[in-house]
C-alpha cells in the first residue's frame, strides 16, 4: 500500500512584484493567479474530511499541472534572459509547509520553512505532484482492498474489469510519482540548498522514487494475487452477514513459473525498499529539521512485507507441487522476515523496536498486518494438512532463506517524466500586455497559527545569500 503523504500548503506570492518580461508582459501575472489557484485548492483539501479527500486528488494534479506548466516558463524565461528581476524589488521568498520533516515538540503540524528563490518554489510544487500521484494510486487500491462496509457485494465480470483497470492505473500512477522524483534529481540545486528542508535533499528524493518503485511493483503483483481479495472477502462477510464473494473473483493462486516469476518481482520491490531505507537512515539533518519517523516505519515495513510476500510464493510454488513441509517452512521464514526484531536490510541497527508502534491510518504499515493475517491462515491449512496426511519434514529456515532467488524488474527502466508546458496558444496569449482577460484569484489569508514560521525560517536571514533560482 502507498504511503498516506500529507499534501503541504503554501504562502501567498505575487510574481508581478518581483518579474517583467518584454516577451511575455502577462506570465508573471498568469503565473500569480495559478499559484493562487493552488494554494486555495490546497488549503480546501486540507479541511475536507478524511473520506472525502481522495475524490479531490484528481482537482489537485490539475491544479498542480496547470502552474507548474506557467512556473517553469517563467523559470525558462528568466534563465534566457527574456524575463527579468524588477529593479528594487523585494528578494523572493515563498514558504511551504513540510511534509517529512519530524514535527517539533508539541506541534500539531509539520514546520512551515521558508527560503529564498524560485528554485525553492519549483521543487516543493514538482514533489508536491508526486505525492498526489502516490495519494491517487492509493485511493484506487484501497477501493478494491479495504472497501466500505456498505459497498454492495458483487462478482461480476464488469466488476472484475473495473477492479483490474483500477489495479492497472494505481501502478501507472505510482511510476508517475517514482518518474517525477527521478526527475528533481536532474534539476540544477541554487548554492544555498542545502538549507532546504530534507524533503527536498537529493537523498530523501531518491528514496521517495524508490520508495514508490517498490510500491509499484507490489501493486502489480497484487493483480495476480488471490489472498488479498480473500481477506477482503471474510471481512466483508463478518460486515454484512453475507456469503458473496466481494468485488471480483479473486485469481487462482499461482504456481510453477508464474509464482516464481512474483516471487521475483517481489525480491525486486524488496530491494528498492531497502534502497530507500538506507537513503532515509543516512539523509542528514538540516536547520530546518529532519525526516520524521512515519515514513521510516512504512519503509522499513514496505521492505519486510515484500519480502515475505516472495516468501509466502515460493511456498504457494512448493504447496501445489506436493511439497506441502516446504510450504510450511517457506511461511514461518515469510512470518519471522515480518517480526525479526532487526531488518534484513544493512540498516537493520537503525530500525529497531521503536518502529514497532502501529498505525491506524490504511497503508501506512504497507500491508504488514494483512501479510500476517493472510500467512497465519495458510500456516493453520497446510499445518493441518500436514500433520494428518502428508507427513512431510519441514526444512531449515536458513537453508530455505538462501534458496530465495534475485530480484526481477517490472519495467528495464522507469519512463521520465515530461513537466507540463504551455501551449503555443497560451503562449501567444501571453504575448499580450496588461489584463489577461481573466479575474485573478484572490488567495485566502493565513490564520495567526500557519503564518507562524519556526526559527530563521522567515527568511529574514538570507538577504543577500545565494541567487534567485
Amino acid at each position: 500500500m502507498p504511503f498516506p503523504y500529507t499534501l503541504p500548503t503554501a504562502s501567498t506570492i505575487s510574481y508581478p512584484s518581483y518579474f517583467e518580461s518584454p516577451l511575455y508582459p502577462a506570465l508573471s501575472l498568469a503565473a500569480s493567479s495559478h499559484r493562487g489557484s493552488l494554494r486555495n485548492a490546497l488549503k480546501a483539501h486540507k479541511r475536507l474530511p478524511a473520506a472525502s479527500q481522495a475524490s479531490n486528488i484528481p482537482f489537485i494534479i490539475k491544479q498542480l499541472e496547470s502552474y507548474l506548466a506557467h512556473l517553469l516558463t517563467l523559470y525558462d524565461t528568466l534563465t534566457a534572459g527574456d524575463a527579468f528581476f524588477k529593479e528594487g524589488a523585494p528578494r523572493l521568498i515563498t514558504s511551504w509547509r513540510t511534509v517529512l520533516s519530524a514535527r517539533r515538540v508539541a506541534a500539531k503540524e509539520p514546520p512551515r520553512v521558508a527560503r529564498p528563490g524560485l528554485s525553492y518554489e519549483i521543487f516543493w510544487s514538482i514533489s508536491t505532484l508526486g505525492y498526489a500521484y502516490t495519494l491517487l494510486a492509493r485511493s484506487q487500491l484501497q477501493g478494491i482492498l479495504a472497501p466500505p462496509s456498505s459497498s454492495p457485494a458483487s462478482g461480476s465480470t464488469t466488476d472484475a474489469a473495473a477492479a483490474a483497470n483500477s489495479l492497472n492505473q494505481a501502478t501507472a500512477n505510482l511510476f508517475t510519482s517514482a518518474s517525477i522524483f527521478q526527475h528533481l534529481l536532474t534539476r540544477p540545486l541554487p548554492p544555498h540548498a542545502s538549507s532546504w528542508p530534507p524533503d527536498l535533499s537529493p537523498q530523501v528524493l531518491s528514496a521517495l522514487s524508490s520508495i514508490s518503485l517498490s510500491a509499484a511493483t507490489l501493486s502489480a503483483v497484487t493483480k495476480q494475487d488471490p489472498y488479498p481479495t480473500y481477506l477482503s472477502i471474510i471481512a466483508t462477510e463478518k460486515k454484512q452477514q453475507k456469503s458473496k464473494e466481494w468485488l471480483y473473483n479473486p485469481p487462482a493462486p499461482p504456481a510453477g513459473v508464474r509464482a516464481l516469476l512474483i516471487a521475483r518481482l517481489c525480491v525486486a520491490a524488496s530491494d528498492h525498499a531497502a534502497k530507500a531505507l538506507g537513503l532515509l537512515s543516512t539523509a542528514e539533518k538540516t536547520d530546518a529539521g529532519e525526516i520524521g519517523e512515519e515514513l521510516l516505519r512504512y519503509t522499513d515495513s514496505l521492505q519486510r512485507v515484500s519480502r515475505a510476500k516472495a516468501c509466502r510464493f515460493l511456498g504457494i510454488d512448493a504447496e501445489a507441487a506436493g511439497r506441502v513441509g516446504e510450504g510450511i517452512s517457506w511461511i514461518r521464514g515469510a512470518k519471522a522476515i515480518l517480526n525479526a526484531s532487526g531488518s534484513t536490510s544493512s540498516v537493520g541497527s537503525f530500525v529497531g523496536d521503536r518502529f514497532r508502534r502501529k498505525d491506524d491510518t490504511w497503508g501506512a504499515d504497507a500491508g504488514k498486518v494483512d501479510e500476517e493475517k493472510t500467512l497465519d491462515a495458510l500456516e493453520g491449512r497446510w499445518k493441518k494438512l500436514n500433520d494428518s496426511v502428508m507427513f512431510q519434514k519441514c526444512p531449515d529456515l536458513e537453508e530455505l532463506m538462501g534458496r530465495i532467488p534475485t530480484g526481477r524488474e517490472l519495467h528495464h527502466s522507469v519512463k521520465s517524466w515530461e513537466p507540463p508546458k504551455l501551449g503555443v496558444d497560451e503562449l501567444r496569449a501571453l504575448r499580450a500586455a496588461g489584463d489577461l482577460g481573466a479575474e485573478v484569484v484572490v488567495e485566502e489569508e493565513d490564520s495567526e497559527e500557519e503564518a507562524t514560521r519556526v526559527g530563521t525560517d522567515d527568511g529574514g536571514n538570507y538577504a543577500g545569500r545565494g541567487g534567485y533560482y
